[in-house]
C-alpha cells in the first residue's frame, strides 16, 4: 500500500446506497457510474499505448478523466487526483474563453500556463468538448508531463529560473483541433519551440487520442440510457461522495493539527506550515505562516495547493468513493497570495512538482492523518508519510546521434510508509513503474553500475518502512564523452519517510555527484563496482543545479524509503532476521535499533541474547530521560 492508498478502508455496508441514492434506483447507479470509471481507464490505457516516452508509457505520469458540462470533475478513474483537480480548472477557463464565440462538438482545446490551472508548463492539457445531440453534456481533459517545453534547461525544471518566462513555452488556452481538423500551424508552431519536438507532439496525439475515445464511449452511453437518465447518475456520484464524507467527518473528533516542511533551495530554508482546522464536517486547510514566494521554481499556484487539499481529502477519506467533485465539498482553503503556496505571477514554478507540490501534499496528508489518529474507530488504519525525493532529468546526444530528453525514471523504486498493521512495500510505494534498465541503457548513453535496495534505508519500527532503492551511472558511449544533468526533486536532508507513533524515519533521498574518477580504470580491469568507496574524485551532495556528466564522473541516487511505524524493539525478531538475510538491514542495525542478536556461526537467533539486550536498551532509554 502505497502513501496514495487510503487511511480509511470503509466497507460497503457502513453506507449502503439506498439511503444516500434517492432519484435513481441502486442497481443503475452502479452500472453506469462503473460505466463511466472505466471510459477514463480506457483513456489512459489509450495515453501509455500511443504515446512514446517514459514519463507516460512507464511513469504514468498523466491524467485521464471525465467533467461535467460546467467543468466538475465527473469520473478520474486511477489518475492522480492532483493534476485531476487541476484539469478542472484548465475546463472551466477554456468554457471560459470560448463559450462566447461557440464551441463546437469537434473543436480540442490545449493549456499549460501554472498560472491559469496547469501546476507548471510542461504539463500540456489537451481539452475536448462531448456533445449529444448537439447540446454539450461533458467534457474529457487528459495531462501528459511533456518530455521538453522549451525551458531554459531541458525537461522543463529549470534552477536558474528567476521568472515564468524562463521556464518555457506557456499557453493559457488555444484551439488546437477546429471542427475536426488539426490546426498544422498551432500544432508545428508549439512542438517546435521543444528540443524534442518529435516527443513532444507524439505526447500531444495521444492525449487527442485520449479524448477521442472519451467522447466515443459517452455519446454511446448517452445513446443507450438517454440524456436525462445519464446526467442524473452523473449528479448523484458527485452527491453520494459529498454525502459519504460528510457522515465520516462527522465521526471524527473537532479539533486543529499543525505540521512544517523545509525545502533547502539557493542556500535559502523555505518553510511551508499547514494548520487544519476541523468543525463538525467541514475541513480548513490554513496555510497561514508558509513563506513568501521564492526567487526559484519550488513555488505552487493557488489551483495546485487546493488541488492539492482535493487529493489528500480522496486519499485518507474516501478512495473508495467515486472519485469526483463532491471531494471539493468540506474544503476551505487559506492560501495567502505572494507566498510559497499562491505566488503571484511571474514567480517561477518549473521545480514545484516534486518540491513545493511534494511539500504541500505531503503536509495536507499529514495533518489529515494526524486527524484520523483522534479516532479510536479509524487510528489502526493511518500509515507512515513520505515527504519526497531527489531526481534528475538527463540530456544530451545519445549513441545513435539523435539528441534526446529524459527522465532518470527509477522513481517506482520508492519504498513506501508503514502502516499501522504491515510494513511498507519496497520500491514499490507510488503509480511509478521503473524502467528496464537494458532498456535505458540502449537508447541513452549511459551506463548502470547498480540498481538495487538501500540496505538501512528504511524506517525502523514495530512496522518497517519500505526500502526505497539506490542506483548509480556513468556515461557511456557518448558521442560528445558528456551528458547534461538537471538536478531537482525535493531538496534538502529532511526528506523522505517520516516515522509515525515511535517509528523511525528513512534514510534522506539524495543526488551525488563524484567528479574526476577512476571509474574507466577499474572497468578497463573487469573491476565490478558495487561500492562507492572504491572511487576516487571529488564529491558534491546536490541541491538544485543544471551541469554536464563526464565520462569520468559517476551520479548517484537514493530513492525515499518509508517510515516506521512503532518501537522498534517491538518488532517480531523473527521479521528482523528475514531481513538481515535479505539484505534490507545490517546486522548492526538489527542488533542497535531492533535489539536482536543473530548468531553468526548459525546465522539464526539468538532469543535469549536478544530478549536481555531489549531490556537492556529500555534501561538505557529510560535513564537518558531522567
Amino acid at each position: 500500500m502505497s502513501e496514495d492508498q487510503i487511511v480509511f478502508e470503509l466497507a460497503a455496508q457502513n453506507f449502503p446506497l439506498e439511503p444516500l441514492v434517492t432519484s435513481v434506483d441502486p442497481i443503475t447507479f452502479e452500472i453506469i457510474s462503473h460505466r463511466l470509471h472505466q471510459t477514463t481507464v480506457e483513456m489512459g490505457i489509450t495515453l501509455e499505448r500511443t504515446g512514446g516516452t517514459a514519463n507516460t508509457t512507464q511513469l504514468h505520469d498523466y491524467v485521464a478523466a471525465l467533467y461535467r458540462a460546467n467543468g466538475d470533475i465527473l469520473s478520474a478513474g486511477d489518475s492522480t487526483s492532483w493534476h485531476v483537480a487541476c484539469a478542472g480548472f484548465a475546463v472551466k477557463s477554456i468554457i471560459k474563453q470560448f463559450e462566447e464565440d461557440g464551441i463546437d462538438p469537434d473543436d480540442i482545446f490545449l493549456l499549460n500556463d501554472p498560472y491559469v490551472a496547469a501546476v507548471h508548463q510542461s504539463d500540456v492539457y489537451v481539452i475536448s468538448p462531448i456533445h449529444y445531440k448537439g447540446c454539450l453534456v461533458a467534457w474529457s481533459a487528459t495531462f501528459v508531463h511533456v518530455m521538453d517545453i522549451g525551458a531554459m534547461s531541458p525537461g522543463g525544471n529549470s534552477p536558474g529560473a528567476t521568472e515564468i518566462f524562463h521556464e518555457g513555452v506557456r499557453i493559457g488556452g488555444i484551439k488546437l483541433v477546429e471542427r475536426g481538423k488539426l490546426r498544422k500551424d498551432v500544432f508545428d508552431t508549439i512542438i517546435n519551440m521543444t528540443r524534442q519536438p518529435v516527443m513532444v507532439g507524439l505526447d500531444i496525439k495521444c492525449e487527442i487520442a485520449a479524448n477521442n475515445v472519451a467522447k466515443s464511449r459517452i455519446q454511446e452511453m448517452y445513446s443507450k440510457y438517454g440524456a436525462e437518465l445519464t446526467d442524473t447518475v452523473s449528479s448523484e456520484m458527485i452527491r453520494y461522495s459529498e454525502v459519504v464524507l460528510r457522515k465520516r467527518l462527522a465521526q471524527i473528533p473537532d479539533g486543529f493539527w499543525t505540521d512544517i516542511v523545509t525545502i533547502e533551495a539557493n542556500k535559502t530554508t523555505y518553510s511551508f506550515t499547514l494548520t487544519l482546522h476541523k468543525k463538525a464536517e467541514r475541513l480548513k486547510f490554513d496555510f497561514t505562516g508558509t513563506d513568501e514566494q521564492a526567487a526559484v521554481g519550488i513555488n505552487l499556484p493557488y489551483h495546485a495547493t487546493l488541488g492539492a487539499c482535493f487529493g489528500s481529502v480522496i486519499y485518507t477519506l474516501g478512495c473508495d468513493l467515486p472519485k469526483n467533485h463532491g471531494a471539493f465539498w468540506p474544503i476551505d482553503l487559506v492560501a495567502h497570495e505572494g507566498t510559497l503556496v499562491n505566488p503571484r505571477c511571474p514567480a517561477p514554478v518549473s521545480l514545484n512538482t516534486t518540491s513545493g507540490g511534494t511539500a504541500v501534499k505531503y503536509l495536507c496528508n499529514s495533518v489529515l492523518i494526524q486527524m484520523v489518529a483522534t479516532s479510536e474507530r479509524w487510528r489502526n488504519k493511518v500509515f507512515a508519510l513520505n515527504r519526497g525525493h531527489r531526481a534528475a532529468r538527463l540530456a544530451g546526444t545519445n549513441q545513435q546521434r539523435s539528441y534526446f530528453v529524459t527522465t532518470l525514471s527509477d522513481l517506482g523504486l520508492n519504498g513506501s510508509g508503514a502502516r499501522a498493521n504491515a510494513d511498507g512495500i519496497n520500491s514499490g510505494g507510488g503509480r511509478s513503474t521503473a524502467h528496464n534498465v537494458e532498456w535505458f541503457e540502449h537508447n541513452f548513453p549511459v551506463l548502470y553500475l547498480f540498481r538495487r535496495h538501500v540496505k538501512d534505508g528504511a524506517g525502523a519500527g514495530k512496522f518497517r518502512g519500505g526500502a526505497g532503492g539506490e542506483v548509480a551511472i556513468t556515461v557511456h558511449n557518448a558521442p560528445e564523452e558528456k551528458i547534461r544533468v538537471v538536478a531537482h526533486g525535493f531538496a534538502g536532508l529532511r526528506n523522505s519517510g517520516q516515522g509515525l507513533f515511535g517509528g523511525y524515519p528513512a534514510a534522506p533521498s539524495v543526488l551525488v555527484l563524484i567528479e574526476e574518477t577512476n571509474i574507466v580504470e577499474l572497468m578497463s580491469k573487469g573491476k565490478l563496482l558495487d561500492s562507492l568507496i572504491e572511487l576516487d574524485g571529488q564529491t558534491t551532495l546536490l541541491s538544485y543545479r543544471d551541469f554536464h556528466l563526464g565520462k569520468d564522473d559517476v551520479l548517484y541516487m537514493r530513492l525515499q524509503s518509508g517510515g516506521g511505524y512503532g518501537d522498534p524493539l517491538e518488532r517480531d525478531p523473527q521479521l528482523v532476521l528475514a531481513d538481515v538475510t535479505d539484505g534490507l538491514i545490517s546486522r548492526e542495525t538489527a542488533r542497535d535499533v531492533y535489539g536482536v542478536v543473530i548468531d553468526e556461526v548459525k546465522d539464526e537467533l539468538a532469543k535469549t541474547e536478544t530478549e536481555e539486550l531489549r531490556i537492556y536498551i529500555r534501561g538505557e532509554r529510560l535513564r537518558e530521560v531522567k
